[in-house]
């Protein structure tokens, strides 16, 4: 389970035990911080608290905070500066500005409609974003009472400042849905009358899933590490005494050949696909089957040349390829990282996709100017 899972989960089991609570978002972050929009903590009246906001030092001041939001059942947008001591002498990371959106959450009230749905997507495994606006004009705070629920298949629910800005809303969000790793963000928007609005968007997507054909002895960390990192991960290879629970206890097992893949697997644009059968003909129908597919990512284990033997092969079968589907093929596999067994190599191949589905290229951070990407703060609402 994520941690913004564990916290919504938290958040409900209070509200069945009759308990009051707020729920602290990050909603918005200047220079560096450990945390990034969208990290979420959820207290309870008795002080107890689910998730992490920081990276330990700002918890314990933000459950005394929300002792009074619950309180007062009002919400507070909360500006911690991070100085240079603060940073280093408690750990947190790096430093700038973090603004929190802190809300009270009732124990015997309806959620608003729009939260309510968001969490059951998140709890369905679907992507959705909630945009809610947190305030008007910089520093102000609003009840969250406006908000509005876009999903990925395009159902709408709630409502913001206007039709104007709910159209603007779901234009917003649909671009997030469209992005593999899409980040929560919060933006001031210019309204026509010279005010503004600042208006939070949360989006959570399914985590990516991992595909693995092939289930020889250096499958197996790549499988391992997979699960490690909380991805469901699926390991293809009909070979019963390879593809085992006790060789791969946290995969899912397909024993199936290649005639059986269109039926049994299932490779959507969060699909990153690691072909290491160390078997020809078996790597071959494996790309024969991705490289169509709207995977993001297919890593093919093995050097260069005998990747062109297998493409040769696929095209003297009739098979072919467009320049958009062949990108997606990375071969060698891997970051360069200079690995040299069997679980280098599957850190290697798993800083790989994490970097292709963030967007980054790697390489260390050293030589990197900053090191979270950025984006504007200011649009206008037409």
């Amino acid at each position: 389970m994520r941690e913004n899972e564990a916290v919504l989960l938290a958040l409900q089991e209070a509200r069945k035990a009759g308990k009051k609570g707020a729920l602290a978002t990050v909603v918005k972050v200047k220079g560096s911080a450990y945390r990034r929009e969208g990290a979420k903590m959820f207290i309870d009246e008795t002080g107890h608290y689910v998730g992490l906001i920081s990276g330990g030092c700002l918890e314990s001041d933000v459950a005394e905070v929300a002792q009074a939001v619950i309180c007062d059942n009002k919400a507070m947008l909360k500006r911690y500066e991070l100085d240079e001591d603060l940073v280093w002498g408690l750990g947190l990371g790096c430093p700038g500005t973090v603004d929190l959106f802190i809300e009270p959450i009732a124990a015997d009230k309806e959620l608003h409609p729009a939260f309510s749905k968001w969490t059951q997507d998140i709890q369905k495994g679907e992507a959705a974003v909630l945009c809610t606006v947190i305030g008007r004009n910089e520093n102000t705070c609003d009840s969250a009472s406006r908000r509005l629920v876009i999903t990925e298949q395009g159902q709408v629910a709630g409502s913001l400042e206007n039709a104007g800005i709910n159209r603007y809303a779901e234009k917003w969000a649909k671009e997030l849905l469209q992005q593999q790793n899409p980040r929560s963000s919060c933006q001031s928007i210019l309204l026509e009358d010279g005010t503004s609005i600042n208006l939070f968007l949360d989006v959570v997507v399914p985590l990516p899933s991992i595909l693995i054909f092939g289930a020889g002895n250096d499958a197996i960390p790549v499988a391992r590490l997979s699960a490690t990192l909380g991805l469901p991960t699926t390991v293809v290879d009909p070979r019963p005494g390879y593809n085992t629970s006790e060789r791969f206890p946290q995969a899912t097992r397909l024993l199936i050949d290649s005639e059986k893949y269109a039926q049994q697997l299932s490779v959507g644009k969060r699909s990153y696909v690691v072909i290491m059968n160390h078997h020809m003909e078996r790597d071959q129908e494996a790309l024969r089957f991705a490289l169509p597919s709207q995977a993001a990512y297919i890593g093919l284990l093995g050097p260069r040349s005998r990747r062109e033997r297998i493409m040769e092969a696929l095209e003297k079968t009739g098979s072919s390829f467009t320049v958009r589907q062949l990108a997606r093929l990375c071969n060698p596999i891997g970051l360069d990282i200079g690995a040299d067994n069997a679980e280098e190599i599957a850190v290697s191949i798993l800083a790989e996709i994490i970097a292709k589905r963030t967007g980054h290229e790697g390489g260390l951070l050293r030589d990197k100017a900053q090191i979270h990407q950025t984006d504007s703060h200011c649009r206008l609402a037409l």
